[in-house]
């Protein structure tokens, strides 16, 4: 699976991990979200994230939250995360997971999401006198859960808060893999077909070309 380099990548950025600090001995600067995924029944898969957020010694983000795709027709249990780290930082960083059936985050019909929420106690210094919330350059494994589906591609997303001021957000968008379900199937199907309007437009203006070549063939003609 492709997105298995991904977790070499990110096991490597693990061996040496700053929460806020200017100095790191390895700067892996992609943010990500990357999975395996494991059969480990007759219809019984197992699904073990990792995730990181890059390094930007100048101007370092702050991770707070990623997100998974929820289905409640996934069958998705069993939900497992890190356990707190007290070693990485002078603070001690958490990470809880809730699901959240009505954020439609992803825009996929019957979708909702789990959201991994991570918090440093006390907030960790992103400056001098300036503390933001989540953490800056970090990465963790350990997140699973268990489906009854095989994988396909679908999204993930992770939410940053940037600086100077640490209250402007952005979201990056991915793809890992999650469970098939037939609902999922169905909507990522449904978000991969164009709208009936871009489909016009588009076939209006295949006809518009189309004239317009005919028109200079014609013109060409003794």
């Amino acid at each position: 699976m492709k997105l298995r380099a991904g977790i070499i990548l990110a096991a490597a950025a693990l061996t040496v991990i700053s929460a806020a600090g200017p100095a790191y001995g390895i700067c892996a600067v992609d943010s990500g979200v990357f999975s395996s995924v494991t059969q480990t029944g007759p219809s019984t898969w197992t699904y073990d994230f990792s995730v990181l957020n890059g390094c930007a010694p100048n101007h370092q983000q702050f991770l707070t939250d990623f997100y998974i795709p929820y289905f409640s027709d996934a069958g998705i249990s069993n939900i497992v995360l890190p356990s707190a780290d007290t070693m990485s930082t002078t603070s001690t960083i958490t990470w809880m997971d809730t699901i959240e059936p009505g954020n439609d985050l992803f825009n996929l019909a019957g979708a909702g999401v789990i959201d991994f929420q991570v918090t440093a106690s006390p907030e960790l210094e992103a400056g001098p006198n300036q503390f933001a919330p989540g953490v800056g350059y970090y990465g963790a494994t350990g997140f699973s859960f268990t489906s009854d589906f095989a994988p396909v591609e679908g999204p993930y997303a992770i939410l940053q808060y940037l600086p100077p001021d640490y209250v402007t957000t952005t979201t990056l968008f991915g793809d890992p893999s999650i469970p098939g379900s037939p609902d999922t199937i169905a909507a990522l199907s449904a978000s991969a077909t164009p709208e009936p309007g871009t489909s016009a437009l588009l076939l209006v203006g295949l006809c518009m070309t189309m004239a317009y070549l005919n028109r200079r063939r014609l013109a060409r003609r003794p």
